[in-house]
Formats: structure tokens, sequence, C-alpha cells
């Protein structure tokens, strides 16, 4: 048993690793208020949660903020913050990154990996040059225009899918 003439025995502030001052005045507090004991100077709420974690204590609410709102010193978020981290709640785990070899072969149809990969625009540009250039296959120019149209879709396909990969599974898909 541990008493206080023993050696072994530790005062609560000798065992206390962590003193926290006050701005103002420098001297150490010991007690959870929202004023210095020692100037009066009203404490800032980090020196408020530190001394509260020092302590070991629940830190106390600032007079006149109810429970739950926003403190004067922090401003609200953006609604573009908001609408980011709520379209990024609302993906799916499972489709969240593109697959590059998926997006290359929706491209033997030309334009179907653009629109995969989220290019619409140049997805049903690619369609319809490749309905034109099927459409004139009779010919030794439709014939070139179909190959080159094809090797374009299929490469841009899957290059652009890559990109938006992560790094560390671009390097797994690098990997044979």
């Amino acid at each position: 048993m541990l008493c206080r003439g023993s050696p072994s025995y530790l005062s609560l502030e000798e065992y206390m690793a962590i003193y926290i001052h006050c701005p103002n005045c420098h001297e150490r507090l010991t007690e959870m208020h929202h004023h210095c004991t020692h100037c009066g100077m009203a404490l800032p709420s980090g020196v408020l949660y530190a001394l509260a974690s020092a302590l070991g204590v629940t830190p106390l609410p600032a007079p006149g903020l109810t429970v739950g709102a926003i403190p004067p010193h922090v401003s609200p978020p953006s609604s573009r913050f908001a609408l980011s981290t709520a379209e990024e709640r609302h993906t799916s785990p499972h489709h969240s990154a593109l697959r590059p070899w998926l997006a290359a072969t929706l491209s033997l149809i030309c334009g179907l990996g653009q629109l995969y990969n989220g290019q619409i625009v140049k997805g049903v540009v690619l369609l319809i040059c490749g309905i034109a250039a099927v459409a004139a296959w009779q010919f030794l120019l439709g014939k070139m225009l179909v190959l080159c149209l094809w090797l374009y879709a299929i490469s841009d396909a899957y290059l652009v899918a890559r990109r938006a990969l992560p790094m560390g599974r671009q390097r797994q898909h690098a990997k044979p």
C-alpha cells in the first residue's frame, strides 16, 4: 500500500507529465475554469481542451454556446464541399475505380469505352463516326478510317481509364 511517507508515492501533480500554462501570465493551470485563476483572462478553447485532457476531465462547454452549435470562430462548410462529400458517400466502393481492360474491350464498338469512362461527348462522336465509317466500308478510305478509329478508341479508352486509377492500382495493372 502506498502512503505519503513512502518514496514510491507520487501526488497527482508529480505524476502528471503535461502541464498547461496560461497564455497570458504563464502560470500553471491546475483547475478547470474558463478564466485563468491567476490573471482572470479568458482561456482559449484549445487551452481548455488541453487542460481537460491533462486533468482527465470532460471539457466544460463555453458560456453562451448551446450544445451542437458551431462556435463563432469556425466558418460553416461551403456548399461545394458539402456536395462533394455527399457525392462521395453515395458512390459505391465496388465501382469507384475504372477498369482499363473493360474500357478497352467495350471500345471494340467505337465509343462505348469512352462512354464507360464518363466521356459522353467523345463517346457519342466516336460512335457516330464509327457508324459512318462502317457505312463507307465498301470504299478503301472507309476501311482505313474504321481501322484508325477502332485503334484510337481502344487505346484512348484504356489510357483514360488507367489514368483514373490510384497509383498503387496502376502498378498492379502494369505487372503481368
